[in-house]
């Protein structure tokens, strides 16, 4: 080491208490910095530790210049007034950020190009020059400072003094000269240190107003929320608003505890037990689940819980968010059951039915048996017409009581529609000993209050898996059946006939011919419109599957569609019709600049497919079609199947910005819960609901299921409208969208793109 160094280290080590002073500046400056971490809000507490800091930096540049030991007497003068600057302008933005006001940053840049001015000017020896320069500066920030905060507290009004005390401090040097500057650094420090002090204070007095505000508003919050809040450590309720103890009916915390832990809702406890580990542990971030639950009196609730993590008093807790919606969901599942069952007798009604049939049908067990008995009173009409609709009601009231009293809960009692009723039985036994039975239910009169009556039924009965492969099938079975018996006057029984057996014969023989049409594109689209319920305006078409199968002639797609879904070709058919429909729609952009959305049906089969969201996203990429232009609809069965998968699936093609509609609507499951769950833009009412229309019971059906939809925010669409009356009872019921025969049949897209002409040069005039 250089003698020069050791002269440096030896000057420095003797002024010790500048050695002390910088030590402290920098501990303090280093706390302070450590206490902004924990409260960035509290701004002053940042800018008066990097005063504090630079403060200490002015030290040591002061030591350095005054010993005059080169070069570090250069550093320490440029030290000097950088530093000073620094300290001031740190200083003034801590008592501004402690005040509340905001400084302007021309101001501040104003202000330290002064000070630096002040400082690199001397115009007196160089100490008292910036010993008075500080206590003028200092002493007018601290006049400044008490002005400003004379109505805050009274540990943050002790700013203004302690700073007028720093200021006034430099009279020591300005008195004493260099002789006085220990006794000033030591002042300095016990000053600086006394603000920090007053910052720390009051950064902690702002932080715990903050979390008293902050716990006033909680229990503002949730002491007056009608949804209910509970708290739980995992293991019990530490905490539960009033609007939670009256959902669960208790008048405390404690009974409410109580009931959670040891009565019947211990299944209640394992979820609470289980969300708050997994919260805990940060596998979740929140957590949603519904809940049937009961209230202390007995009352059922339907209940919808969140919950989320939080400190409380320290303990790591779970918050918990309660939403009574019983009131909804029994609204919602009243307008179900009007939508599903049969508004005079109560039973469920035909498309439950089939919802049933497909349930059943569609499982792969061969030794399931079931039986379809369909019951058709003979010449109702001319009994409605003789004794009036009032007495044909009650007729028909009685006679569901007495099929119900007759399957004894051994059988499933439907009503169809008008006087037709279906009975479903699963025991072959019970099948045979359930149409005795019936037959003899009809030699008894039915008894009303304006007399005795006897009436004629005409019964049919198929069975599956002998009769019919699949629920629509063993329907028409079993209704062909009835037609026959409807020949013989009186109560008659007619088994379905093996007629389905040659059709099974062709099966495989139609599986050939559908490869072949496939590969030769046989098989085409045609498009059928969607209109405006109310102005009859274009708004989409349903791009819609046919095959003209050479040497055979036009194929029901109910026929070829159950072909190769049965074969596994609906992957390679559906692939070729989303290719048609995606490209059709891109030369109707390419023409015409824009295009109405084209639907196009899914498979239940093609849900399953793992490339099938792969295959759209590639396909309109491919045709570079928007997302908005293209609709995919898909059945009941298919999200009843693989509710859980369908859910994935649709909600990725919803991500993408493709539409889904759920088609055929009515006819399967009609489940609330599952319509809650899909992400869906669009209800199709089935055709088998429409065409009752304008009837009273089919209005309040699709009345009902337009104001479910509404209160899920989904649009409706029509099928199958053929008439004008058609149109207007489905208009009037609530239906957005309209779509059958009485517009157009299935056309060609060259007659399509006509419709869309008109379509565009109506919309063109309407905005003009």
């Amino acid at each position: 080491m250089s003698l020069q160094l050791q002269n440096a280290y030896k000057k420095i080590a003797m002024n010790y208490h500048f050695v002390a002073s910088f030590s402290v500046y920098m501990i303090v400056g280093c706390a302070l910095l450590l206490v902004w971490r924990r409260q960035p809000a509290h701004r002053f507490v940042r800018d008066i530790a990097w005063s504090t800091i630079t403060a200490g930096i002015t030290l040591v540049g002061y030591l350095l210049y005054s010993q005059a030991i080169k070069p570090f007497d250069v550093v320490g003068f440029m030290t000097l007034p950088l530093g000073s600057v620094a300290n001031i302008m740190f200083l003034v933005s801590a008592v501004a950020h402690l005040t509340e006001l905001k400084l302007s940053r021309k101001f501040l840049l104003v202000m330290t190009l002064l000070l630096m001015l002040i400082w690199l000017l001397p115009m007196v020896e160089i100490y008292m020059y910036w010993a008075l320069a500080t206590l003028v500066i200092l002493t007018a920030i601290g006049v400044w400072a008490s002005l400003c905060l004379w109505k805050k507290t009274l540990i943050e009004r002790l700013v203004g003094p302690l700073l007028i005390a720093l200021g006034l401090n430099q009279l020591i040097v300005l008195n004493w000269g260099e002789s006085g500057l220990q006794a000033q650094v030591l002042a300095a420090t016990l000053i600086r240190l006394s603000i920090a002090l007053v910052f720390m204070f009051a950064a902690l007095e702002r932080t715990a107003k903050s979390l008293q505000k902050s716990s006033k508003h909680f229990e503002l919050l949730t002491e007056n929320s009608h949804q209910g809040v509970i708290v739980t450590d995992g293991n019990r309720l530490i905490y539960a608003n009033p609007a939670a103890l009256a959902i669960y009916g208790h008048r405390n915390v404690v009974t409410l505890n109580e009931i959670f832990l040891y009565t019947n809702y211990s299944l209640t406890q394992n979820i609470l037990k289980k969300v708050h580990r997994q919260l805990q542990e940060k596998t979740i971030t929140i957590a949603n689940w519904d809940g049937h639950r009961k209230r202390m009196d007995g009352k059922e609730l339907e209940l919808k819980f969140s919950a989320w993590s939080v400190d409380w008093d320290g303990v790591a807790a779970t918050q918990i968010l309660i939403t009574d919606e019983t009131a909804s969901v029994n609204s919602a599942r009243d307008l179900m059951y009007q939508a599903t069952h049969d508004e005079l007798t109560g039973l469920p009604n035909r498309y439950l039915l089939m919802q049933r049939l497909k349930e059943y049908c569609v499982a792969t067990d061969e030794a399931r048996w079931c039986a379809l008995i369909v019951l058709n009173i003979a010449r109702f009409k001319l009994f409605n017409q003789s004794h009036g609709h009032t007495v044909g009601d009650n007729v028909l009231k009685i006679f569901a009581e007495k099929l119900k009293d007759l399957a004894n809960g051994d059988a499933e009692v439907m009503r169809l529609g008008g006087d037709e009723f279906a009975v479903l039985v699963f025991a072959e036994n019970l099948a045979r000993d359930l149409t005795w039975r019936l037959q003899g239910l009809c030699l008894q009169p039915i008894v009303v209050s304006s007399g005795e009556f006897f009436i004629d039924v005409s019964i049919g009965m198929a069975s599956y898996p002998f009769d019919a492969s699949s629920a629509d099938t063993l329907l028409r079975a079993a209704n062909a059946a009835m037609h026959q018996a409807k020949r013989t006057p009186g109560t008659f029984l007619v088994m379905a006939e093996k007629r389905f057996e040659e059709i099974s014969s062709q099966a495989f023989e139609q599986e050939q011919a559908l490869r072949k049409g496939i590969k030769s594109q046989e098989i085409y689209l045609q498009y059928q419109p969607k209109v405006d319920a109310a102005s009859g305006r274009l708004l989409g078409f349903e791009a819609l599957a046919r095959w003209n199968r050479p040497g055979i002639g036009h194929v029901s797609p109910v026929e070829f569609i159950a072909v190769a879904e049965r074969t596994g070709l609906i992957a390679e058919l559906g692939s070729m019709l989303l290719t048609d429909a995606c490209r059709q729609i891109a030369r109707w952009c390419e023409e015409f600049g824009d295009c109405v959305p084209v639907a196009v049906n899914v498979s239940p089969m093609q849900l399953l497919n793992p490339g099938f969201l792969q295959l759209v996203e590639d396909t309109m990429q491919q045709y570079a079609i928007a997302p908005r232009l293209l609709t995919l609809e898909v059945t009941e069965s298919a999200a009843i199947d693989n509710l859980e998968q369908t859910q994935i699936q649709l909600q990725t093609l919803r991500d993408l910005g493709v539409k889904v509609a759920m088609d055929d609507f009515g006819t399967g499951y009609s489940s609330l819960s599952m319509l809650r769950n899909l992400p869906l833009h669009t209800v199709k009412i089935d055709r088998a609901l429409i065409d009752p229309l304008p009837s009273p019971d089919a209005m309040a059906v699709v009345t009902a299921i337009c104001q479910l939809a509404a209160a899920l925010n989904l649009r409706v669409v029509a099928e199958g409208v053929e008439t004008q009356t058609h149109a207007d009872a489905a208009h009037k019921a609530g239906c957005h969208e309209l779509q059958g025969y009485y517009f157009a049949r299935p056309m060609t897209h060259g007659e399509a793109a006509g419709w869309l002409a008109r379509g565009m040069q109506s919309s063109a005039g309407t905005q003009t």
